[in-house]
C-alpha cells in the first residue's frame, strides 16, 4: 500500500468523480482508475462505485477513508517534524551543568535561545566533577557546561562567559568587614576544596594563587564544603553563582584580582551529527562573544547570608 494511492482515494472521494480528481492531480483517468483498483486489491474490498450521481465511497471505502485522513494526518505531521528537526527547530537539548546556571551571560544566551527557537528545549541536567565528564561521553547530555580547569583534552568546547570566584568565610572569621579580598588576604588560610579539588589542573589552579595556602581536599559536594566552612574548619573559594542561594552564617566576600575569575566552556562530543545540537553549538559560538561584556553581579559589599 503507497501514499500516493491513499491520497488519489481522497481526492476522488471528494471530487465525487474520477474526471474532476484527475483533472485536479493532473493525472489521466487511467493512471488514476489503475490506482484505486490495486489498492482495492491489496485491501480485498470495494472500495468506489458508482451512482447515477456519481462516484461515492462504500462502507468499506467510508471506513478506510477515517483510517487514511489519520494516518495521511500523522504522515503529514511526520515530515513537518523531521524537516524541522533536520533544520534545528524542534527537539529538546540535554544541558550539563557544573554551576548553577545564573550566570548573567548565560541568563542572557538561554533567554535569547528561547525566544529564537521556542520549540527546541533546553533541560538542565545536573552531575558531579566527574560524572560530567561520563554523562557527555555517555551520550547521557548533548552538551555540557564546564569550568576550563575540569575540561579534558579530548573535549571540543567554547569559551562562554567567567564566574566570578568568592572567598566564603564563616560567621567570626577575621576577613569579615572588608568589602573586597585579595589574594595575599588568604595566604595561609586552610582552604577546602570538593572533589573537583583532586584533579591536577583544579589544584594548580588554586595553588598558583595561593600558594601559602594549606589544602584540603574533600571528597563531597560543593554543599558539604560549605557547611564544614560554616563549621569552622577552613575557608573556601567558589563561584560567584552560590552567593545568590542564601547560606546561612557564611560570608561571600569577592576577590579583586584580575585572576579571581572560572572561565566556563560549552562542550559537546563532535561526532554529533544531531543537527539541533549543532545549531545550538553555533548559536552559543556566535552569541558568547557579544555577552562577554556583561557585567558580573554587583559587588560593592560582602555577600553575607542572614543567620537562621
Amino acid at each position: 500500500m503507497h501514499l500516493t494511492e491513499l491520497r488519489y482515494l481522497l481526492a476522488v472521494i471528494e471530487a465525487g468523480s474520477f474526471g474532476r480528481a484527475a483533472q485536479s492531480l493532473h493525472l489521466q483517468v487511467s493512471t488514476l482508475s489503475r490506482a484505486i483498483s490495486r489498492l482495492e486489491d491489496r485491501l480485498g474490498v470495494t472500495l468506489l462505485e458508482r451512482t447515477p450521481a456519481g462516484i461515492r465511497a462504500t462502507a468499506s471505502g467510508r471506513l478506510a477513508t477515517r483510517y487514511i485522513r489519520r494516518v495521511l494526518h500523522e504522515t503529514h505531521a511526520m515530515e513537518d517534524t523531521l524537516a524541522r528537526g533536520s533544520a534545528g527547530e524542534k527537539g529538546e537539548i540535554r544541558l550539563g551543568l557544573h554551576l548553577p546556571p545564573i550566570s548573567p551571560v548565560l541568563m542572557a544566551l538561554l533567554r535569547e535561545w528561547r525566544m529564537s527557537y521556542p520549540g527546541v528545549i533546553v533541560a538542565p541536567c545536573e552531575f558531579g566533577e566527574e560524572s560530567l565528564h561520563a554523562a557527555l561521553t555517555g551520550c547521557r547530555v548533548d552538551v555540557a557546561l564546564i569550568p576550563d580547569c575540569l575540561l579534558q583534552n579530548h573535549e571540543a568546547a567554547v569559551r562562554v562567559y567567567a564566574e566570578p570566584l568568592v572567598a566564603v568565610l564563616p560567621a567570626g572569621h577575621h576577613l569579615i568587614g572588608q568589602n573586597m579580598l585579595h589574594w595575599a588576604s588568604l595566604e595561609n588560610e586552610i582552604l577546602l576544596l570538593g572533589a573537583s579539588g583532586k584533579g591536577a589542573i583544579c589544584r594548580d589552579f588554586y595553588m598558583a594563587r595561593l600558594p601559602g595556602a594549606r589544602l584540603r581536599i574533600l571528597e563531597a559536594s560543593i554543599l558539604s564544603v560549605l557547611a564544614f566552612v560554616r563549621a569552622g574548619y577552613g575557608i573556601t573559594i567558589t563561584a560567584q553563582a552560590y552567593s545568590a542561594l542564601k547560606f546561612p552564617e557564611l560570608v561571600f566576600v569577592p576577590i579583586d584580582e584580575g585572576t579571581a575569575c572560572l572561565p566556563v566552556s560549552l562542550a559537546w562530543r563532535p561526532e554529533s551529527e544531531d543537527p539541533v545540537i549543532g545549531k545550538f553549538v553555533a548559536f552559543v559560538r556566535g552569541r558568547a562573544a557579544s555577552h562577554s561584556h556583561t557585567p558580573p553581579l554587583a559587588a560593592t559589599s560582602p555577600f553575607q547570608c542572614p543567620c537562621s
